[in-house]
C-alpha cells in the first residue's frame, strides 16, 4: 500500500523536482518505508511506499529494462504471480518478486487493456516515453482512489488531494456541486470532488493522455447478469468456495496480518474463510463504546472464541471527537460518515500489531444487508392501500409523541420516513430512505442565495443515474445497485482508505473480489432479501462456518451511538468548533433553521443526529481543512 503522485507539462514545460518532491512528501502517511522518484524533463513520479510484498525488491518507481515503460502503484495485485508466470512464457524478464512489475511487463504486452488482467485493488500510472504517453487506472470497485487536476497545458495527479493543492497556479474554489451532493448523501459522490477543478477517476475507469488529447472511459462496471436456475444448495457451495478463493488470494504479504472483528455477519465470513484456508494464529480486532446498546464486544468474543482467534479490544467514548479536524485533513473532503473517528482510533492501533488487515466491507451490497431494501420491502405492500390512507398513515406518523426519548425520536422519525416515503414509486422511495436532507429540508438549510444558484443542480445525480444505466430492473436491484456503485466506493471504501492509510495501516477487502462481486450479482434479489429477512443466502451459506447466533443476528452495521453523544455534547461541540459562526460565513445556510434543528435534537423530540453531524463535519473542514495542503495544526 502506497502513495502516488505525478505531473506532466504538455507544454514541455520541465517538471521542478522542488514541486514533485513536496507533492510525495504529503503522501508519506501512505508509504513510511520509503520513496523513489522518476523526473525527466517534462514528466515527473513521485511514489511513498508502505512495503507488504517484497520488502527488498519492490521499489517504485519501477522500470522495463530499457527504461522506456516506468510505473508508480498503489493498492496489491493478488494475481501476480499468476501474471507473472503468463508473461515470461511469452519471454518478459522479471528482476523482482513484487506485484508491481506485473504492470510494467503487462503494459509491454497489453497496453491499456492490463487491467483487465489484473486482480486487485488498484490505482496506477504508466508513463510510456516511446509514445509519450500517460495512462492512469483505478481499480474496478473503487477501492484505491485517484485524483487529478487537468489545465490546458497539463495534467496532474495523485492519491490524496491534498497533494494537488500545493501545486503552482492552484485555485481551491469550492466546488458548490459538490456541497449541494454532501448535503444529499453526506459525501462528494462520483467524479467531482469538493474542489471546482480537482476530479477523481471513477471506479473502474481508465484515463490515456497523450498529447493535448485525454480520453477517459470505464473499462469495467457492475452487470446484472442472471445465473442459471438451480437450488439454494448449489448456490451456497460455490458462494463460500468463491468466498474461500477471494480470502485465500487475499492473504499474500510478507508481513503479518489481522482482521477487523466486530462480531457481524460479514467480518465474521472472512475470519471464518481465513480460519478455514489453514491460516494459523488469526489476530482479531474490534471496537467498544460507552453505550451498552452499542457495544458489540460480547458478539465480537463469541466468534473469537468459536474461531480460535487471538482477539482484542479497544474501548472509546464520545470525548474522541476531539480528532475531528485532523481526520478531515486526511479524508480531504467533509465525509459525515459516523464512525471516521473510530475507524481510524482502530486502525492506529491495529497498525501497533500488524501492517495488514482484512475488512468485511461489501457484505451489505452485495447480499441486501440494508434496512432501506426491508423499508423498500413494506413500501411495496403499502402500495396496495389507496393513496389518501397512506397520507393518514404518514401525518399519524409525524404526530406522535416522543416524551423527550431520543430512542423514541428515531422509532418515530423511521415510521414517518417509511410512510411519507410510501408515497413515492419505489426507486423514488429509496432517494427517499438514503438522503441525509431531503429536497424539502435543503428548501430550508440553504440560504435563500445558494438556493438560487444551486437551483438547476440535479438532486442525487449519481443515484438517479442507475435508472439511465440499468434500466428495466427490479427497482430492489437498481437500489442494490446504487449502493455498490454509490455509497460504497464514495462512502465507505473512501472512509476506510483515508483513515487506515493515516495510520499506515493496509486494509483489504475480500468481499469485493470482483470475481465474487460478479457471482453475487448473478444471484436472484429474492434470495438475498426473503420477505424482509436480509441477507438470507449468505446466512444460508455460511452456516456451516458460524455459530447459530451470528447466523440470527439482526443487521446493525459499525454505528456509534452518535445521537446519544450528540444530544449530550452538542453545545459544547458546536461552541469549540464555532459552528454557528464558520456556517453563516460559508453564506450557504439558513442559520434559523440551523437552530431549529438543533433544539429539536437537543430536546428529544426529533432525532436529528445524522443532519446535525453533517453540519458540524462541513464546518469543521471549512474553518480547519478547507484549501490547505500541509496540515496547520
Amino acid at each position: 500500500m502506497c502513495g502516488i503522485c505525478g505531473i506532466l507539462h504538455l507544454d514541455g514545460r520541465p517538471v521542478y523536482s522542488t514541486v514533485l518532491s513536496a507533492m510525495t512528501n504529503l503522501l508519506q502517511h501512505r508509504g513510511p518505508d520509503d520513496e523513489g522518484y522518476f523526473l525527466e524533463d517534462d514528466v515527473g513520479l513521485g511514489f511513498r511506499r508502505l512495503a507488504v510484498i517484497d520488502l527488498r525488491g519492490g521499489r517504485q518507481p519501477m522500470a522495463n529494462e530499457d527504461g522506456a515503460i516506468q510505473v508508480v502503484f498503489n493498492g496489491e495485485i493478488y494475481n501476480f504471480r499468476e501474471l507473472r508466470a503468463q508473461l515470461q512464457q511469452q519471454g518478459h524478464i522479471f528482476k523482482t518478486a513484487s506485484d508491481t512489475e506485473v504492470i510494467v511487463h503487462g503494459y509491454e504486452a497489453w497496453g491499456p487493456e492490463v487491467v483487465q488482467h489484473l486482480n486487485g485493488m488498484f490505482a496506477l500510472a504508466v508513463w510510456n516515453r516511446r509514445e509519450r504517453e500517460l495512462f492512469l487506472a483505478r481499480d474496478r470497485l473503487g477501492i484505491k482512489p485517484l485524483f487529478y487536476w487537468r489545465t490546458r497545458d497539463s495534467l496532474a495527479f495523485a492519491s490524496e488531494i491534498k497533494s494537488l493543492l500545493i501545486l503552482p497556479g492552484f485555485d481551491p474554489a469550492v466546488n458548490h456541486q459538490a456541497v449541494f451532493d454532501y448535503f444529499s448523501q453526506h459525501f462528494v459522490p462520483g467524479a467531482k470532488t469538493i474542489y471546482r477543478d480537482i476530479r477523481q477517476l471513477r471506479p473502474g475507469e481508465r484515463l490515456l493522455i497523450k498529447g493535448q488529447k485525454m480520453a477517459i472511459e470505464f473499462y469495467w462496471r457492475p452487470r446484472v447478469i442472471p445465473g442459471p436456475d438451480r437450488p439454494l444448495r448449489d448456490w451456497c457451495e460455490e458462494l463460500r468456495q468463491r468466498l474461500l478463493e477471494a480470502v485465500q488470494r487475499q492473504l499474500v504479504a510478507d508481513v503479518p496480518l489481522g482482521v477487523f472483528l466486530s462480531g457481524g455477519l460479514d467480518s465474521s465470513a472472512v475470519t471464518a474463510a481465513m480460519a478455514r484456508t489453514g491460516a494459523s494464529d488469526i489476530r482479531t480486532f474490534n471496537v467498544g463504546f460507552d453505550v451498552p446498546k452499542y457495544d458489540e464486544t460480547e458478539q465480537a468474543r463469541a466468534v473469537s472464541q468459536y474461531l480460535k482467534t487471538s482477539h482484542e479490544t479497544f474501548r472509546l467514548t464520545a470525548a474522541v471527537t476531539d480528532l475531528l479536524p485532523r481526520l478531515l485533513w486526511h479524508l480531504d473532503e467533509p465525509l459525515a460518515d459516523a464512525t471516521i473517528i473510530f475507524t481510524y482510533l482502530l486502525s492506529q492501533a491495529i497498525r501497533q500489531r500488524v501492517t495488514v488487515a482484512l475488512s468485511g466491507e461489501g457484505g451489505d451490497e452485495l447480499f441486501a444487508g440494508y434496512p432501506q431494501y426491508q423499508g423498500l420491502k413494506l413500501n411495496r405492500w403499502l402500495g396496495v392501500l389507496p393513496r389518501w390512507a397512506r397520507e393518514v398513515l404518514a401525518v399519524v406518523a409525524g404526530d406522535l409523541p416522543s416524551f423527550g426519548s431520543v430512542r423514541l425520536g428515531y422509532q418515530k422519525h423511521r415510521l414517518e420516513r417509511l410512510a411519507v416515503s410510501s408515497l413515492f414509486p419505489l426507486f423514488e422511495s429509496y432517494t427517499r430512505k438514503v438522503a441525509f436532507f431531503t429536497p424539502e429540508m435543503q428548501q430550508r438549510l440553504f440560504s435563500p442565495d445558494f438556493r438560487w444558484q444551486t437551483e438547476n443542480f440535479p438532486y442525487l445525480e449519481e443515484v438517479w443515474a442507475i435508472l439511465r444505466d440499468y434500466p428495466g430492473l427490479d427497482p430492489l436491484v437498481q437500489a442494490n445497485l446504487a449502493d455498490l456503485s454509490v455509497y460504497l466506493p464514495d462512502g465507505l471504501l473512501t472512509k476506510m482508505d483515508r483513515l487506515s492509510m493515516a495510520c499506515s495501516l493496509e486494509v483489504r477487502v475480500p468481499l469485493l473480489d470482483h470475481p465474487l462481486v460478479e457471482f453475487a450479482l448473478s444471484m436472484p434479489m429474492n434470495l438475498k432479501l426473503k420477505r424482509l429477512r436480509t441477507k438470507y443466502i449468505w446466512r444460508q451459506a455460511l452456516a456451516p462456518w458460524l455459530p447459530p447466533a451470528v447466523l440470527r443476528r439482526r443487521q446493525r452495521g459499525f454505528n456509534p451511538p452518535l445521537e446519544f453523544w450528540l444530544q449530550r455534547h452538542l453545545t459544547d461541540y458546536a461552541q469549540e468548533h464555532r459552528l454557528l459562526e464558520t456556517l453563516d460565513e460559508s453564506g450557504y445556510f439558513n442559520l434559523a433553521y440551523v437552530e431549529e434543528l438543533t433544539a429539536a435534537h437537543v430536546s428529544g423530540r426529533w432525532d436529528y443526529g445524522r443532519q446535525l453531524w453533517a453540519l458540524l463535519v462541513f464546518a469543521v473542514w471549512w474553518r480547519r481543512v478547507r484549501g490547505k495542503g500541509a496540515w496547520p495544526g
